[in-house]
């Protein structure tokens, strides 16, 4: 905090206070479109994965339904199935 105030100080003394401020609204204005662009990537890597997991769990609900049907699995099973998969998904 006390660097700070002595750097505040000499940019008010040479009078530097207009460069100053120019070159702090543009960096952040490219940390402002950096963080567009890894909210963006983000947003679609999560899309990706649900996705995916969406998929994967439907798929795996039909083949475990159809186990149902042939008499092989109980419908306990495949409320152990879905909840073992929900599992998984949530760390």
């Amino acid at each position: 905090a006390f660097d700070s105030l002595i750097n505040f100080e000499t940019v008010k003394y040479f009078g530097n206070e207009d460069f100053e401020a120019k070159q702090y609204a543009k960096h952040l204005d490219k940390y402002g479109q950096a963080y567009y662009m890894t909210q963006g990537s983000l947003g679609m890597l999560n899309f990706g994965q649900n996705a995916i997991f969406a998929a994967a769990l439907s798929t795996i609900m039909m083949m475990a339904s159809n186990e149902i049907l042939a008499g092989t699995m109980t419908v306990g099973d495949l409320v152990m199935v879905n909840g073992l998969l929900f599992q998984l998904s949530i760390p």
